[in-house]
């Protein structure tokens, strides 16, 4: 599975998540079952969702100067994940280039949001890596 395939699964693990109040540890079991395909790439999946969920706050508030008028609580929850997955790999994986990050947000964000959230989530997180 490539890192494009793990990061849509980590969007969907997260987005899951966000409802389910079960331990993480066993919600990926659980995942893992109906996507056995993510145990190709357990590392990075792991890293990723456990980066998120407990850096969430902090990632929130690194991203939310950059929302253009909005609040964080008012975006759509699916554009609200890409950007923190996005905002997690710019700024705890140096491995993965910046503009890889951004790009294959906005890939997830024209599968996974509305029509305007792919040109929504370039403008955040580019004025967000401009900032750093």
């Amino acid at each position: 599975m490539s890192r494009i395939e793990t990061r849509e699964h980590v969007m969907m693990f997260l987005f899951q998540a966000y409802f389910r109040k079960d331990p993480v540890a066993d919600q990926i079991e659980m995942f893992k079952e109906d996507y056995p395909e993510v145990s190709n790439d357990p590392v990075y999946f792991t890293d990723l969702v456990y980066g998120v969920i407990n850096k969430r706050d902090e990632l929130d508030e690194k991203i939310a100067p950059f929302l253009n008028k909005w609040k964080l609580d008012r975006i759509p929850l699916a554009d609200r994940i890409v950007l923190e997955i996005a905002a997690y790999e710019i700024l705890n994986m140096e491995d993965v280039p910046v503009s890889v990050s951004i790009n294959e947000a906005v890939k997830l964000a024209k599968k996974y949001g509305t029509d305007s959230s792919s040109s929504y989530i370039n403008g955040v997180l580019s004025s967000f890596e401009k900032s750093l």
